[in-house]
């Protein structure tokens, strides 16, 4: 190749080459210009709400003078160390107190002529509950009957000789006689009498026997209708004193050392869920041989008319005591974002401001007053213990607001 042709060809390669940087370049430029945002852009880019939203991203939070405080009822308390106490239940039967209650049978083999009282119904002490007839009530009234007689003559007989004894006409034999007549026949009609009393019936009943209430109390058990032959110590009525009630229950052994006569408890209704006390008086000395626990009885204390024999309870014992944990009022406890959290209250300026602290809680105490942390806070960080609510709803609504 001549040299005019080889400069010729250098001279194109150059021109070639200065052409693809300059279309690289203006490429470049294009791509720089259509990335770079607007006026209108970023004027949108620094309104106060996004610079809100923004902010309102790097930290949940809220403030409040003390005066917007008291106004609100936002009151401030201390993570502390505490007991989280909880209550163990075990059921337990209320019963009739057995030194309370009369049951009532017959003295006597006879038929029922009358029932004088319904079951449950409420009796005064001497009310008349029944009345038998009684075919040797009429044998032992009849044996009264003639060892009164008997005594009327042998007293005329003893006033006779007396008389004549007196004058000089009769022995003395036959007035010692007369006497001791008299005196036998005052001893038969003292005993006729007194074991008819001994059966509470009189002389002049007929036959008839009225079974009594020995108690004021009200009929809990009633085995006797018109008609029926009832036979001598038959079980006819129970009568109950409710004002007194027992409760029993069984324990574990361990319980042992937690419990003791004279101890005040407390029972729940199962049916009303209602509180009432009682104090233990006796423990049994054994554990019961296949289940190893103990049978405990307690005096109810309280009075209510849903009490009733047959009832079933829940005692309610404390647990042994725990070792103190980090806790807070339960009513600090809100949901924020689905989780746990309490409002951790910091000063700032004039003002206090509130953030949410999720955290990890325990044990709750049976009162549902008090709650174990876990994680999540320190001893002695302050927090919202009341109002807690006020704060969570604020900060939703904040929420809403930044959402719009």
């Amino acid at each position: 190749m001549t040299q005019p042709t080889q400069q010729r060809t250098q001279i194109s390669q150059s021109i070639m080459i200065g052409g693809v940087v300059t279309l690289v370049a203006l490429i470049a430029a294009i791509l720089l210009w259509s990335n770079k945002p607007t006026e209108q852009q970023k004027d949108i880019a620094s309104t106060p709400e996004t610079q809100a939203k923004d902010d309102h991203d790097e930290g949940k939070e809220l403030a409040l003078t003390s005066k917007q405080m008291a106004e609100q009822g936002v009151k401030l308390a201390v993570v502390a160390m505490g007991n989280v106490q909880q209550i163990e239940s075990y059921p337990a039967k209320l019963m009739v107190n057995t030194d309370r209650q009369a049951h009532v049978s017959s003295s006597f083999s006879g038929r029922v002529e009358a029932v004088h009282v319904n079951l449950g119904q409420t009796v005064k002490k001497g009310q008349a509950l029944a009345t038998l007839r009684v075919p040797d009530l009429v044998d032992q009234q009849a044996n009264l009957r003639i060892a009164e007689a008997n005594l009327t003559l042998t007293q005329q007989d003893y006033q006779r000789e007396q008389s004549l004894w007196s004058q000089g006409i009769s022995a003395k034999q036959d007035y010692q006689r007369a006497y001791n007549a008299y005196q036998q026949a005052q001893v038969q009609v003292q005993a006729a009498r007194s074991r008819l009393a001994a059966f509470g019936v009189g002389g002049n009943s007929h036959g008839q026997y009225v079974l009594t209430a020995p108690i004021a109390g009200v009929v809990s058990s009633k085995d006797i209708v018109i008609g029926e032959n009832v036979q001598l110590a038959s079980q006819l009525f129970v009568i109950d004193q409710l004002d007194q009630l027992w409760l029993e229950f069984v324990l574990p052994t361990d319980y042992l050392s937690r419990i003791s006569p004279n101890q005040e408890l407390e029972f729940k209704s199962l049916q009303t869920g209602n509180r009432f006390k009682a104090r233990v008086q006796t423990l049994n000395a054994q554990a019961d041989e296949q289940t190893g626990r103990l049978l405990v009885r307690a005096q109810v204390l309280s009075q209510a008319a849903e009490l009733r024999p047959n009832l079933m309870v829940n005692i309610e014992l404390q647990q042994t005591q725990q070792s103190q944990v980090i806790r807070v009022l339960k009513s600090a406890v809100q949901q924020v974002e689905g989780q746990d959290s309490i409002f951790i209250a910091q000063p700032h300026g004039d003002k206090i401001e509130f953030m949410p602290q999720t955290v990890s809680l325990g044990a709750l105490s049976t009162d549902g007053q008090w709650v174990e942390v876990k994680q999540g806070l320190k001893i002695g960080q302050s927090y919202v213990g009341e109002g807690s609510f006020l704060l969570k709803s604020e900060l939703e609504k904040g929420e809403a607001d930044h959402g719009h």
